[in-house]
């Protein structure tokens, strides 16, 4: 059986969701980015992210940072919660875009998500600096199905943690070269 990153109706979901705040911080459900009630430009770091988005204007060409942090659970494991765990950066939202690489990816094998104050180290090298954010998504793989030889095609299946703030993937702004910081929460038993 073939795994995708989140599946179409991961992405029915979300587009049938009113009033979820996206990425930008606004609640009407699309990307654009969100206004000020005092000021007619858009809030900094509020472009969408795109793969040629482009670099911090501070940042010298072929800029890179280490994204690194500490993945926690708030849901219970449904299985044994010990996987392999998951963790990606996308330039876009790969619930909206299934199609993309990963601009960076980290498996940890055999995370031992069991007790509830369970903490795993992640840390994902060279990540290239830009002004907009990327995407994180990531996820135990509770039942031991997901591909490990592979796991740019990894993805979730039913009952595994994913990480998801609602129905929205975390975002992380690298906007300049050096080591970045994110925290991830594993939020959701996945349902499908």
């Amino acid at each position: 059986m073939r795994h995708h990153a989140v599946p179409a109706l991961a992405f029915e979901l979300l587009a049938a969701c009113s009033g979820t705040p996206d990425s930008t911080g606004d609640d009407d459900g699309d990307d654009t980015p969100a206004i000020d009630a005092g000021d007619d430009e858009p809030t900094p770091d509020a472009a969408p992210a795109s793969p040629d988005a482009a670099p911090s204007p501070d940042a010298p060409p072929g800029a890179v940072a280490t994204v690194s942090g500490v993945v926690t659970r708030s849901v219970a494991p449904e299985q044994d919660g010990v996987g392999n765990l998951y963790v990606a950066i996308f330039a876009e939202d790969p619930i909206s875009n299934m199609t993309q690489a990963p601009v960076g990816q980290a498996l940890i094998e055999n995370a031992n998500m069991t007790a509830a104050d369970a903490a795993i180290t992640y840390s994902i090298a060279d990540v290239p600096v830009r002004g907009a954010a990327y995407h994180v998504v990531a996820f135990l793989d509770d039942d031991g199905t997901a591909n490990t030889m592979d796991p740019a095609e990894a993805g979730p299946d039913t009952g595994d943690l994913i990480s998801l703030n609602g129905l929205a993937t975390p975002t992380v702004t690298v906007s300049s070269p050096g080591e970045v910081e994110l925290d991830i929460v594993l939020s959701l038993a996945f349902p499908f």
